[in-house]
């Protein structure tokens, strides 16, 4: 690779880069060999085609991954040896395969250390014993017990049995024997469907209807009606736990665990805003116009009057964003925090279970991480905390779920009217 720069602002380094075209046409022609011996295609046997035909079937598409994988390889060489911190995904503008410019956009540098002096509003909850008491009925109506009935009612639980089926049957039913609960609150078609046709049939009688165009052919194997404990020693037996105390004592752990984790999310957003209120961190109009036409599809140079209201919008928006995402990063580094990754799994094992997948393993990370922030920053910034009940607690959860689903929404509105 060589690469020279081109303009270097405060805001922006450019560079112009050229990719070793020998080097990529042998890496390309390398991957095409590795392909050789399991290639299959009409009228030669496996691992006997010819490379030239390999190259006409999937040569385009193995040029594009490795000339992705040199794109981002040379990106990276650059960061590290020019020590550019990016703000944003750097803007690529291609001459050619070989020949680009690349647009980096530095992100703005901001001593912590001046801004300990910010003091941020936290919560202290204290559980009282009606707390404990509500949780406890929410509980009841939650867990129960399954007792079997003739005839199905619409308060059913359901287990009925596919007789015909079929792949042609897969895409609405993931298997042969189903359990349909009717206090089910969705619109779904089948389900309403079926919670028509089901109610008032009895246990052992078949069924033929028609979901989806396809014909469905059911036996009703069993119907349950669901059984709610009316009282606590009820509930001790459906729970399988010895006494009240010990069910108390779990409810109130519960309850301060899920405190605790909506405790530090409103924290770390309380310090953002302090933050960025109290500092004045510049990102530059290149940015914001280059994030609307990445993300949104936005170019402010064919911006229509009608629709600059909606887009300064959108605009402060993006703004506000970038400028919480750049403290974020500042604090993860003031802080010195990290994720091991034994930390990570036994997190994932904890609070996932068995539903391990990447973007899993980002949530966990993440949350992780903004609960080692919250925990070090409430050390070093001035905290002022605010009781509040519990009832007053959750309702300020639904406020700030509101403003969030409020934000996200102007978003696509934004979007959509652009």
């Amino acid at each position: 690779m060589n690469y020279k720069s081109i303009s270097k602002k405060q805001h922006q380094s450019q560079f112009d880069v050229s990719l070793d075209k020998k080097e990529i046409e042998s890496i390309i022609s390398k991957k095409i060999l590795e392909k050789q011996p399991t290639f299959e295609v009409s009228g030669f046997r496996k691992g006997k085609v010819p490379t030239n035909i390999i190259k006409s079937k999937i040569g385009l598409q193995i040029e594009n991954e490795v000339l992705n994988e040199q794109v981002s390889k040379n990106i990276t060489e650059i960061t590290s040896k020019e020590k550019i911190i990016s703000l944003v995904q750097p803007e690529l503008e291609f001459k050619d395969n070989f020949n680009f410019k690349v647009s980096f956009y530095h992100k703005p540098k901001i001593d912590m250390a001046n801004l300990k002096e910010v003091e941020v509003k936290t919560y202290v909850v204290d559980l009282e014993k009606k707390d404990i008491d509500s949780f406890r009925d929410k509980i009841r109506k939650e867990y129960f017990t399954l007792k079997e009935e003739n005839k199905v009612t619409s308060k059913s639980v359901i287990d009925f049995e596919i007789n015909n089926y079929s792949d042609d049957l897969k895409n609405l039913f993931s298997q042969k024997k189903v359990r349909i609960d009717l206090n089910t609150n969705t619109k779904e078609d089948i389900f309403l469907h079926l919670k028509k046709i089901l109610i008032d049939c009895e246990v052992k009688q078949k069924i033929e209807t028609q979901i989806k165009e396809k014909k469905l052919e059911i036996t009703i194997m069993n119907t349950f009606k669901k059984i709610f404990p009316e009282t606590d020693q009820e509930l001790l037996k459906v729970l399988k736990i010895k006494d009240m105390n010990e069910l108390n004592d779990q409810i109130k752990n519960k309850l301060n665990s899920d405190i605790d984790a909506m405790k530090k999310d409103y924290y770390i957003e309380e310090l953002l805003k302090s933050l960025s209120e109290k500092k004045d961190i510049n990102i530059h109009d290149d940015v914001i116009n280059l994030e609307l036409k990445r993300n949104y599809s936005i170019n402010i140079s064919d911006l229509k009057k009608e629709h600059q209201e909606k887009v300064d919008n959108l605009k402060k928006m993006l703004l506000d964003n970038l400028k919480k995402d750049v403290l974020y990063s500042e604090l993860v580094a003031f802080f010195k925090v990290s994720v091991e990754q034994k930390e990570l799994q036994e997190y994932i094992k904890s609070h996932f279970r068995d539903k391990i997948d990447q973007r899993t393993a980002e949530m966990a990370y993440a949350t992780l991480l903004r609960n080692k922030i919250a925990i070090e920053s409430m050390k070093a910034f001035k905290v002022k905390e605010t009781k509040l009940s519990l009832d007053n607690f959750m309702k300020l959860n639904s406020l700030n779920q509101q403003h969030n689903h409020e934000h996200d929404h102007k978003e696509k509105e934004s979007n959509s009217n652009k």
